[in-house]
This record gives C-alpha cells, sequence and structure tokens, in this order.
C-alpha cells in the first residue's frame, strides 16, 4: 500500500528538536538559535536556563521522513519471521516432491495393467483419490503460509507505526512521510516510474529519521542470520517462488493444477 502526501517543506526547520544521543543517526545542529548560522553565538539573553532539560524539543519539526522498504530491509524480528517462513515453504516443497514422485510411479505403474480390467479402474482411482487429495493440501498450505506472511507484515508495520508516532510526539514532529531513498537507475524502467512517481522530490538528509526507528525497532533483538540458500533461492520473501509449485501429474501422467480453497 503507498500512502502519498504533499511533500511540503517549510523554509527554516528546526533541527534542535532531536534528542541530543539521536544526531548521529538524524543530523542536525543542536545548541543552534533559530535564524542564526551554524556556530554563531547567541546573544546573553537567549541562553537557556541552567534547570532546562539536556535532550528535548524547542521547537516543532512540521516534517520528517522514513524509508519504510529500508525499515524492513534491516528489521531483524522481521526478517527472523520471514525466513522461518521460508523455511516451512522448503519443508513443505520436499513433501510434495516426495508425493508427485509417487503419483509418477502410480501412473507408470498403470500402463503395466489391461485398459478396462477390474486392476486398471482400482489403480487408476486410487491414483487419482490420491492425486485430488495432494491438490487440496497444495491449495490449503498456500493459503495458510500467504496468511502468515501478511500476519507478519500486519504485525510488524503496525508496531512501526507505534514507534513513529512515539518519536513524533516526543519531538513536536508534526508529519512523517513515507520516502523512497533508492537512485533512479536510467536502464531500469520499473526504478523510473518508481523514481518519477515519488511523492518526495526533495528532502534535506538531516530530515531522515530511518536509521533513528531502525534502531529502535531492533532494540534488544539479536541480528538475523540467514542459513545458506539450499536451492539458489536467496532473501526473506517466502512467497515470491510459492506460485511455481512443483506440478501434480495426474492418473494418465498429465499435470494437475492445485484447487484453490475458498
Amino acid at each position: 500500500m503507498k500512502v502519498c502526501f504533499p511533500a511540503t517543506f517549510v523554509a527554516g526547520v528546526m533541527f534542535c528538536l532531536i534528542p541530543a544521543a539521536a544526531f548521529a543517526q538524524v543530523g542536525g545542529a543542536p545548541g543552534a538559535a533559530p535564524g542564526m548560522a551554524p556556530g554563531a553565538r547567541p546573544p546573553a539573553a537567549a541562553a537557556p536556563a541552567a534547570t532546562a532539560p539536556a535532550a528535548g524539543p524547542r521547537a516543532a519539526t512540521p516534517i520528517v521522513v522514513i524509508d519504510i522498504a529500508k525499515v524492513f530491509k534491516g528489521h531483524y524480528r522481521f526478517n527472523q519471521q520471514m525466513g522461518d517462513i521460508k523455511k516451512d515453504i522448503e519443508d513443505f516443497d520436499g513433501y510434495v516432491k516426495n508425493e508427485t514422485n509417487k503419483l509418477k510411479a502410480m501412473g507408470e505403474a498403470l500402463q503395466s495393467y489391461r485398459a478396462g480390467s477390474l486392476e486398471y479402474k482400482q489403480k487408476e482411482e486410487e491414483a487419482a483419490r490420491l492425486t485430488s487429495d495432494l491438490q487440496v493440501k497444495v491449495g490449503l498450505k498456500k493459503k495458510e503460509l500467504l496468511e502468515n506472511e501478511a500476519r507478519v507484515y500486519f504485525n510488524v508495520y503496525r508496531d512501526l507505526e507505534q514507534k513513529v508516532a512515539i518519536f513524533a510526539q516526543q519531538n513536536q514532529i508534526m508529519m512523517v512521510l513515507r520516502f523512497n531513498s533508492d537512485e533512479m537507475k536510467e536502464d531500469d524502467r520499473n526504478s523510473v516510474l518508481q523514481g518519477v512517481n515519488r511523492a518526495v522530490v526533495y528532502y534535506n538528509p538531516g530530515l531522515d529519521v530511518t536509521q533513528h526507528l531502525l534502531v529502535e525497532l531492533n532494540r534488544g533483538v539479536p541480528p538475523y542470520n540467514p542459513p545458506a540458500p539450499a536451492g539458489g533461492a536467496t532473501g526473506p520473501q517466502a512467497n515470491n517462488n510459492f506460485n511455481n509449485r512443483p506440478q501434480i501429474p495426474g492418473p494418465n501422467g498429465q499435470p494437475v493444477q492445485p484447487n484453490r480453497p475458498r
């Protein structure tokens, strides 16, 4: 889902609203007074009181940006859960291939019986029943895996929304825009189209809070180290190859498509 907001930037956006510990991630010039050049010494009357908090917003920054795609790529818990789904798919692949080989052997053995004989009909009925059962199992498993994947995305994004809301409220941020920090590739049509359709045309790098929020999301969670790919497939996106399941041979040796569960 792509959410687009008008990319309105107000001149003179303050950076001092972000806590000092976050400046390494989001940039800024702590201590600078409004309307003064960086490094300029404020007048004595403008000096903060000794009792003022060390970290806290001084003025509202209307807008910051966050790269959602980069958050998901670097989110430890998300990648771990998607890796678990990918492993589940690989395990089910093994089961389907084993059952497929059995059905193929039954189809070959069926040729040894005389067509129309009682034995031929019995073996044909058994192969048809097993084929139908496997179709249903594949369809149900696909539905289960896609639902699990959607649940992972939902939970991670809901957590991100909560973290963003807390960060914005603490720093008096009025709006957080999602954007894509990837550079356009001239020879890649999809990349160019995505770049042209970006909601944010320009942003000050100091307003990118992606890394700061990613640190908060990964706090206390160990990094995810994906296992070595078994069949050459890489990445945590579990359902990328699920539509390319092994075809199930029918009793006559022709492939049968899995039934779609309702």
